[in-house]
């Protein structure tokens, strides 16, 4: 495998050090790319302390450091490492994205990926060109829409497609750093639009995993639905950030169905509440959140204008249920 040069010094290190960074107790702070890769290649160390360390450290490494390690090109080996770790499709995007990701991988990816893969890989007319076996790939992924093969087509007769909106998208190439910056959370609205709508499909779906707030808040507004869904698998949202959304009459029923799966958000009462409110959540969802919240939600839901009549209707039967057991 090729690793940089720069990290060829810790393999070097002797036991003691190569063990600190096998716990990842080490005195030098690593970039995610450069860490993974480091615990990787420990993790075939002849010392079995070291190799026993690493790979614990590896297995057990937090989804958005792996994300943010696969920003950065990585050896094929490391990559297909991290798709091990966790069964989780921001990194199957990510790699599909990753252009150190190997041909048998990226095929597999093409064939069983989630829609966010296929859609990336359909609009690449360049990435086509060069590795004409995806389209067949793709074709056999269950996620491939018609919509989606219409694009295929188009990128098929026309690889040259895709250069122009690149060739953009690299002009704002500081914007889009920034971005990709949790710290820097705030954005010039207007040159933020105008680097997001010169982006390409990829380019928008990696921003959308591992972008900022600014990006994040964005991009959840995109008008197709891959990437605002994506913004969702964004290991770094924050719950005030799906509050916002559940508020918003602007979410589209994909956001809000979502939302809807996601466990740990629903447990929040405002996100609850908020799902309920809007009208756009789908009334299966709607039905079974009245059973989650309390009476004084009940009764906002049940005078509401704003959601179904099926719905207002259906919470005003709760409280009368609750009114006769009382």
């Amino acid at each position: 495998m090729k690793v940089r040069q720069e990290l060829l010094r810790f393999f070097k290190a002797p036991p003691e050090g190569r063990l600190a960074l096998a716990r990842r107790a080490g005195d030098e702070a690593l970039p995610p790319s450069d860490e993974v890769t480091v615990l990787f290649v420990l993790g075939f160390d002849k010392d079995p302390a070291v190799s026993g360390a690493a790979k614990k450290s590896l297995g057990e490494y937090p989804l958005d450091g792996l994300i943010k390690a696969l920003e950065e090109k990585l050896d094929p080996l490391v990559i297909k490492k991290a798709l091990e770790l966790r069964d989780d499709d921001s990194l199957r995007i990510m790699a599909a994205l990753n252009p150190g990701t190997d041909d048998e991988t990226l095929k597999s990816l093409a064939e069983t990926g989630p829609e966010e893969v296929v859609a990336a890989i359909s609009e690449d007319g360049p990435l086509l060109s060069r590795k004409p076996f995806l389209v067949e790939a793709l074709k056999k992924n269950p996620h491939m829409t018609l919509s989606m093969s219409g694009i295929l087509e188009e990128r098929l007769l026309d690889p040259e497609a895709n250069k122009t909106g690149e060739s953009a998208a690299s002009a704002s190439e500081q914007i889009e750093k920034d971005l990709l910056d949790e710290k820097k959370d705030k954005a010039d609205e207007q040159n933020l639009y105008k680097a997001v709508s010169s982006m390409t499909m990829g380019q928008k779906l990696k921003l959308a995993l591992c972008g900022n707030k600014a990006a994040r808040e964005l991009l959840v507004k995109d008008p197709n639905k891959i990437i605002s869904v994506a913004v969702l698998k964004n290991p770094r949202v924050t719950e005030e950030e799906v509050q916002k959304v559940t508020a918003s009459k602007g979410t589209s029923d994909d956001l809000l169905r979502q939302i809807s799966r996601n466990k740990e958000w629903m447990k929040s009462h405002t996100i609850r509440v908020g799902m309920l409110s809007n009208p756009k959540t789908p009334l299966a969802i709607s039905l079974k959140l009245l059973d989650t919240v309390f009476e004084k939600d009940l009764q906002t839901i049940a005078k509401s204008k704003n959601v179904s009549s099926a719905l207002s209707s259906a919470a005003r039967r709760r409280l009368e249920a609750k009114a006769g057991r009382g």
